[in-house]
């Protein structure tokens, strides 16, 4: 009785569609919509003060409130000689009336995409929100359904009777459907595919994205299948760290995830790739999160990588293990001198674990370094005029060339 008293109360200050009262009380019954709340509520408001109103009791007032919002109610006064004019609803304006024909727009943009999952969002006129915050607060109406969960529920509803193979998925969903009940349109959003899974790169002039220099390809490029595969209209890649161009990735491959955007097919296979420059073996479907774990997880990976370095000096086997005293080294490296149009005194701190060396010519020897992930191991080998300190080529009294790169292993 007591939330009956307070949708009286709310009956005398406004004026409320059957939808807006009924969701201010929702938790007056369950498994009814919010219409058909307010339309109950509404009848056993009349019935009570048309009883009382015939037993002499002065209610008039409270039957003129409610029939500004009930044809009963206005049938009955009009009976007694009391005429009272309908009032829009004082939240919505009467534009909950309905609201399931925005499934149906969103069905005909739906139609050719090929999907498993949606969610329903809206946007709704500001001055609408604001007016249920006031009613809520004037009423002190705790138990009630917002205006926005009702719109997307009942339309999401209408979608599920329509679409009968489809599910609602509210965390990751294949499309979104935005309603716009400020300009009436429908916006079916296209959430991209995310692809995890790891690559190789068996080539020497092949860069991650962006072709440059005597890049002859590359590993966006051969991904481009992904994007076919899934009809979408671009893809990019999300990579933990990067190698040069001209180093190959070995090993068990680097992580990395695909973003397929726009795609017109969420159900299709994903294959693996292979060619004689690049191998990439598909994990499964991911998200956001594994593009933001990939990212952070870089600067801390530790990373085993073969360098061939060539020695302006001949070199001896005794000469080498003066290496060992960059075991453990902190390096300290500024922005390398090919790239420091982009961060020209960024300041970068590593940590070199273990190095290890094997002397192949007088002037030649492999380098085998395990790092903290970021190391610039080019620099960290040639020195870059001084810019990364300590660096072998201050160890070995002598100028180097690095000639090939390779990444073993991430870890």
């Amino acid at each position: 009785m007591e939330l009956i008293s307070k949708a009286l109360e709310a009956v005398r200050r406004y004026p409320l569609c059957d939808s807006c009262l009924g969701r201010l009380f929702a938790l007056m019954g369950y498994g009814i919509e919010n219409r058909e709340r307010g339309q109950a509520i509404k009848t056993i408001l009349h019935m009570a003060a048309v009883s009382d109103y015939r037993k002499g009791k002065d209610v008039t007032a409270d039957l003129i409130a409610l029939a500004k919002c009930h044809l009963p109610t206005r049938r009955f006064l009009a009976g007694v000689g009391i005429r009272v004019d309908e009032e829009r609803c004082y939240i919505c304006g009467d534009l909950m009336e309905g609201v399931e024909k925005y499934a149906e727009m969103a069905v005909e943009q739906l139609r050719g995409l090929d999907f498993v999952s949606f969610a329903v969002g809206s946007t709704l006129p500001e001055e609408l929100l604001e007016k249920e915050a006031e009613v809520v607060k004037s009423l002190l109406v705790t138990t009630g359904e917002s205006v926005k969960h009702e719109v997307n529920r009942r339309i999401g509803k209408e979608l599920l009777r329509r679409l009968s193979d489809k599910r609602v998925d509210k965390l990751r969903p294949n499309v979104v459907v935005n309603v716009d009940l400020v300009s009436g349109q429908v916006k079916v959003v296209r959430n991209p595919i995310l692809i995890g899974g790891r690559y190789l790169k068996l080539g020497r002039k092949i860069a991650q994205a962006k072709r440059f220099g005597n890049v002859r390809t590359t590993l966006l490029e051969k991904l481009a299948y992904l994007r076919d595969t899934f009809g979408g209209e671009d893809h990019v890649i999300h990579v933990s760290g990067r190698e040069d161009s001209d180093a190959r990735m070995l090993g068990s491959g680097r992580p990395l995830v695909v973003e397929v955007k726009q795609p017109l097919r969420y159900t299709a296979q994903v294959a693996p790739f292979r060619d004689k420059d690049v191998i990439f073996l598909p994990v499964g479907f991911t998200d956001r999160n594994e593009v933001r774990r990939l990212k952070e997880k870089a600067k801390t990976d530790i990373k085993l990588y073969r360098v061939l370095v060539l020695s302006e000096s001949p070199l001896k086997q005794d000469d080498l293990s003066k290496l060992s005293a960059l075991s453990g080294a902190t390096v300290t490296q500024y922005t390398p001198r090919r790239i420091k149009r982009l961060h020209p005194r960024k300041k970068r701190v590593r940590i070199v674990y273990d190095v290890a060396w094997r002397l192949v010519s007088p002037h030649v020897f492999e380098l085998y370094i395990r790092c903290q992930g970021g190391l610039y191991v080019k620099e960290f080998v040639h020195g870059d005029g001084g810019r990364t300190a300590p660096n072998v080529a201050e160890l070995l009294n002598t100028r180097l060339e690095v000639l090939e790169l390779d990444v073993l292993y991430i870890e």
